[in-house]
């Protein structure tokens, strides 16, 4: 009977072993500095959130709440509050904006506006800020139809955009 010398192959073999091991060690390296790379961009949700926020603090089952006056305390009446961490120099800065636009339906003469937060977002919406504008219709007591447009921007570049 011969027998087989094996030294020579479990040499390969190692090699082999080593070169899967290097490109599994690899892959994993790569999935997590692909995963964890960046930092996550949620100011568009939280401008949907806030959106979605104030369409139900002014419209509850497509009627316009009855005791609205749209300059007496919008954040206060909507449970809105609009103060940030303080990273960043953010304190001195507001970092939202918020801007509503009732028309009347009909005639679409008549029309009130509200804004809150830092006006001066707005003009930067085409320039990395994350803008969100959404309208609805709603109906006041007397079937009178509005349009309600509201335009919801956050900024919070530091955090989120690198």
């Amino acid at each position: 009977m011969k027998k087989w010398n094996n030294k020579g192959t479990d040499k390969i073999l190692s090699v082999y072993w080593f070169a899967i091991l290097f490109i599994v060690v690899g892959g994993v390296v790569y999935m997590t500095v692909l995963y964890y790379g960046e930092p996550y961009d949620i100011r568009e949700i939280e401008a949907n959130f806030l959106i979605n926020h104030v369409a139900d603090c002014l419209s509850q089952g497509g009627i316009l709440v009855d005791d609205w006056n749209i300059n007496e305390n919008f954040l206060e009446k909507c449970n809105l509050n609009f103060n940030v961490e303080d990273v960043y120099g953010w304190k001195e800065q507001e970092q939202y904006y918020l801007e509503i636009d009732f028309q009347y339906f009909k005639g679409g003469s008549a029309r009130e506006s509200l804004i809150v937060g830092n006006s001066n977002l707005k003009d930067f919406c085409d320039k990395g800020l994350t803008c969100v504008e959404r309208s609805f219709y709603t109906l006041d007591k007397e079937d009178n139809q509005y349009i309600i447009k509201i335009l919801s921007v956050v900024r919070k570049t530091e955090k989120n955009v690198q």
